[in-house]
């Protein structure tokens, strides 16, 4: 059975640790994962039985502005809605926390899989090291009610 945690700060980074390794540096060949947005991040983490099998990351960036990041899925894994699900749940926990928009730097491979989840391209192509990334909002007091309205 798939079971998923958030969890906040650098215990929540602990948890998903492997699993960012096995996909970004591992799979994908980046030198390092973690940053300094780890310790201010809610992390989530995904297992099935005692597996780890996918993580992702949201932070603050401004007032009403969350970044959600390193998304990674097992390779066992991809295709069957599990990203869909740590994607769901980081945007829930993210309008919780009262986020207007978020925002992401999607790997050029992964582009259709946001645009999937409701995410729209923001200008060009950004090149990068180990791939290309492109900025992508979505506007979540479109979807999610509006946020600030007084019932």
């Amino acid at each position: 059975m798939l079971r998923f945690k958030i969890i906040y700060g650098l215990e929540g980074y602990e948890a998903a640790r492997a699993v960012r390794e096995r996909v970004f540096m591992q799979e994908q060949g980046f030198p390092f994962d973690r940053d300094d947005n780890d310790g201010t991040a809610y992390h989530i983490a995904g297992w099935d039985g005692e597996r780890l099998i996918a993580a992702g990351r949201l932070f603050k960036v401004g007032d009403g502005i969350y970044t959600i990041g390193r998304v990674a899925v097992d390779a066992d894994y991809r295709g069957q809605y599990v990203g869909d699900t740590v994607m769901r749940a980081l945007e829930d926990k993210a309008v919780q926390l009262g986020a207007a928009f978020i925002r992401l730097y999607a790997q050029e491979q992964a582009l259709g899989f946001y645009k999937k989840q409701g995410y729209v391209p923001q200008g060009e192509l950004i090149p990068g090291e180990h791939c290309n990334h492109w900025l992508m909002v979505k506007d979540l007091s479109k979807i999610r009610g509006c946020g600030g309205c007084k019932s």
